[in-house]
């Protein structure tokens, strides 16, 4: 019988990963192998340090898991996966063209799902490392609570991820299968884990992330942006609230970081989307000359001829998104006909080359407070919210109730938050259908797909079930395999 299981194989790449990246580089020297639990990295602070630096760098590395393509670069590729499969961008050109298309990108098979599931398995792997092993560093306990509170909050932000790529959305699906759980370090002999059920999922999330929160309060990150503090804790646990339809919790989050980040001003807006400085932006990633996503950057992707390095020329913005938009909204501004299709100006890279990406800003907080209220009741605040945004961006006020008035929460999410990663996330979430319409036409990608179609879904890696004695490698509901077409009913 097979033991170990396909999402953890190499599991110690990651520590080595970490010794690279992080300043205490002697930990290599002295201690080669790469297995956690065989090495000296977790006798000081320094070294489980190391480890948690690793586990960020994972989180934008290239490559960071399964075969070698250059659409591998963890959170970065999943934002980009995102949008692909939603209404607004159209591509054309480059590898997301096959999410776009529906081109089989969801199956088992394919390369895109082992992709997903290994590099968030394998970030999982590391942290229950750093969990484990933490407290017998040498060290003040204050060190070791905010490495751990990172490490759990990595953790719960890797399953609520999961979680959303490889299920239905919460609220229709609790009791359909989850994700294999693990919170404790693997080896080769581990044995895999069965599904359990999606609310079982939920649980260790919130479980994860509200203990993060906790265990961050006082922790400073300065200007590492891509580091997990309390804040952005508090962030994914308003979208994980919102998920789960705990409107209560989710406003009560959402406003707890309104309360702390102004919102973008129109000239930052109109600035580039590069600059990590910008106080609006709450989690992210800083490009430098030493860990950049090279000629992979999303920057390479957007068609507006404004880099200097190389681009892939590929990604546009679909014509019946752009009339969406008011004229005299600024981010009209970003919207450039050219004859056949619009080139979106929104991200444009710096002169080196090394524009920073934005993971989560203020406006996605005010608009899912917003969405909070209109569940709760509140439709006179909901539409104070919506409306300081839309004022700021010199677009028409929504004046719509009730369901309109949600919908139109909806469409100014798609507007303000374009590019940014939530297309899928929002489609699977608010179980709307794909419906593309206009120019996606003429470049493939004219796909209708209804509501809960089981082709947003991301089915488990084939090589998962073959490897894992705990899964059965058969279709829903006969096994645990997800199903790749047909339409998911409650």
């Amino acid at each position: 019988m097979k033991k170990i299981i396909y999402s953890l194989r190499l599991t110690g790449l990651l520590v080595l990963t970490a010794l690279v990246v992080s300043s205490c580089s002697d930990f290599l020297e002295t201690s080669p192998s790469t297995s956690v639990a065989d090495t000296d990295v977790f006798n000081t602070i320094a070294g489980a340090q190391a480890a948690l630096n690793g586990s960020y760098y994972h989180m934008r590395a290239y490559n960071s898991g399964g075969a070698n393509r250059q659409d591998d670069y963890g959170i970065p590729s999943i934002q980009m996966i995102s949008d692909a499969c939603g209404e607004d961008v159209i591509m054309w050109g480059g590898w997301y063209v096959y999410n776009y298309n529906y081109w089989g990108e969801t199956r088992g098979d394919i390369y895109r799902s082992s992709q997903l599931w290994q590099f968030l398995y394998r970030l999982i792997n590391n942290v229950n490392s750093i969990l484990a092993y933490t407290d017998n560093c040498s060290g003040s306990d204050l060190e070791k609570q905010y490495i751990k509170g990172q490490a759990h909050a990595i953790r719960g932000w890797a399953y609520f991820t999961l979680a959303r790529l490889f299920q239905q959305t919460y609220i229709i699906a609790k009791d359909m299968p989850g994700v294999p759980l693990y919170l404790e370090p693997t080896t080769d002999q581990t044995e895999g884990k069965p599904r359990g059920t999606l609310e079982d999922t939920y649980r260790q999330v919130l479980a994860d992330l509200t203990a993060a929160e906790t265990m961050l309060e006082g922790y400073n990150r300065g200007s590492r942006i891509n580091t997990f503090d309390q804040s952005v804790v508090q962030g994914v646990l308003a979208q994980v609230y919102q998920v789960m339809h705990n409107w209560s919790k989710c406003e009560e989050y959402a406003k707890k970081l309104l309360a702390k980040y102004p919102l973008t001003t129109n000239e930052e807006y109109l600035g580039g989307f590069s600059d990590e400085t910008v106080p609006s932006w709450i989690w992210g990633m800083r490009q430098t000359e030493e860990q950049n996503m090279g000629d992979y950057s999303p920057y390479a992707m957007w068609a507006n001829g404004s880099r200097k390095c190389f681009s892939f020329v590929g990604w546009f913005s679909a014509d019946k998104f752009v009339e969406l938009f008011d004229q005299d909204d600024i981010r009209y501004q970003f919207e450039v006909w050219w004859d056949i299709i619009y080139a979106s100006y929104k991200f444009r890279d710096k002169e080196d080359c090394r524009g920073s990406i934005v993971f989560m800003r203020t406006e996605e907080m005010l608009l899912t407070a917003a969405e909070a209220c209109v569940y709760l009741g509140k439709e006179n605040e909901a539409k104070e919210l919506l409306w300081s945004l839309q004022d700021m961006r010199n677009a028409k006020r929504t004046e719509a109730s009730g369901d309109e008035l949600l919908k139109g929460i909806w469409l100014e999410r798609r507007k303000e938050m374009y590019g940014e990663g939530h297309a899928l996330f929002d489609l699977v979430r608010t179980q709307q259908p794909l419906l593309r319409e206009g120019n996606h036409d003429a470049y493939g990608g004219s796909h209708q797909f209804p509501a809960r179609s089981w082709r947003f879904i991301f089915q488990l890696p084939s090589n998962e079930l073959k490897n894992n004695d705990a899964l059965v490698d058969d279709i829903w509901p006969a096994g645990d395999q997800n199903p790749y077409s047909g339409v998911y009913t409650p």
